[in-house]
């Protein structure tokens, strides 16, 4: 396991002190980043006693089952019917005292496509909020796809604001 998370870690652009767990899957994956940051903000706001998530309607279910088990609420924000790019007008109006974390996606399950991340990772850090990234689908593939010489967005560690990640193993990493 120590050894897998390095290597997804250096994968992903993290920082050297970063650490990470493996996980039988996505939901799971989602599930603990979620009961983390809910641990996180009892922490650093405990005057908030309703924390919500925000993120685009195109993220994954299990955000919703998170946020049922772990008492956070998800707020979601609409995706453009043309680009698949979520709102990130309504992004900003729906931070409030109460929001401990946004989410975004590389890429997301029902499109394909990448949520602005750096986009969002600079709203978020105008309100000092972390910022998880989904990429259980391309966590193991866009790293190559980048090597490759395809041009894509920065979507990882290198994203200033971007505080985890969730990859799969079992979708790319074992190929």
């Amino acid at each position: 396991e120590v050894e897998v998370c390095r290597m997804s870690a250096h994968m992903l652009n993290a920082p050297q002190d970063s650490c990470g767990v493996m996980t039988s899957g996505g939901t799971e994956s989602i599930l603990c980043a979620v009961k983390a940051y809910r641990d996180y903000a009892r922490q650093k706001w405990p005057y908030i006693t309703q924390p919500e998530m925000i993120l685009p309607i195109s993220g994954h279910v299990a955000f919703e089952k998170a946020g049922h088990y772990f008492g956070v609420k998800c707020v979601w924000i609409s995706m453009d019917s043309r680009t698949h790019r979520p709102n990130l007008n309504e992004l900003s109006r729906k931070i409030n005292k109460n929001t401990i974390l946004i989410v975004a996606s590389a890429p997301g399950y029902p499109s394909g496509t990448m949520d602005p991340i750096i986009d969002i990772a600079q709203i978020a850090e105008k309100y000092s909020l972390p910022v998880h990234v989904d990429s259980c689908i391309g966590g193991f593939m866009l790293p190559f796809v980048e090597k490759l010489g395809y041009p894509i967005d920065l979507w990882d560690f290198r994203v200033i604001g971007v505080t985890s990640i969730s990859a799969d193993v079992h979708k790319y990493g074992y190929s």
